[in-house]
């Protein structure tokens, strides 16, 4: 009866430790959640103009925010499937300046350029890359998607 009786006692003490542990008020940390970052609202410019044999165009724009820029030649005439150079440059307040990036086959209706821009001032430039026949003036339309 002795022996039962210690059992007793030493079961009754684990599950009263038992109770107390599961009872007990425990206080765990949490990081605090960073918030999500906002997509900026996006703009999209659409530029026209004409450019002929050897030469070069631009128009500036600005990104209002750090974001994607995605740049697609709209349209070209008089012939639709000819390519022409789009490029990105620096602008100055005056001119386009240092080329950022160029795609000097670029077609109509397909994503000429498209990357991430820092808030800025910038310069979509259209040229001619050697497709341009002697005499002929191009028209085209460009479309710059940007935040």
């Amino acid at each position: 009866m002795a022996r039962s009786m210690r059992s007793f006692i030493s079961l009754s003490i684990v599950f009263t430790l038992f109770l107390t542990g599961a009872c007990s008020s425990t206080s765990t940390s949490t990081s605090p959640t960073t918030p999500a970052t906002a997509t900026p609202a996006t703009t999209t410019e659409t530029f026209a103009g004409t450019v002929a044999q050897l030469a070069t165009t631009g128009n500036p724009f600005s990104v209002s925010a750090n974001g994607p820029v995605t740049i697609e030649l709209t349209s070209v005439e008089p012939l639709a499937t000819m390519g022409l150079g789009v490029g990105i440059a620096t602008w100055d307040g005056t001119t386009c300046g240092t080329a950022i990036a160029k795609n000097d086959n670029a077609r109509s209706g397909a994503t000429a350029l498209n990357g991430t821009a820092t808030a800025g001032s910038y310069c979509v430039t259209v040229y001619d890359s050697g497709n341009i026949p002697e005499g002929w003036t191009v028209s085209f339309s460009v479309q710059v998607i940007h935040p």
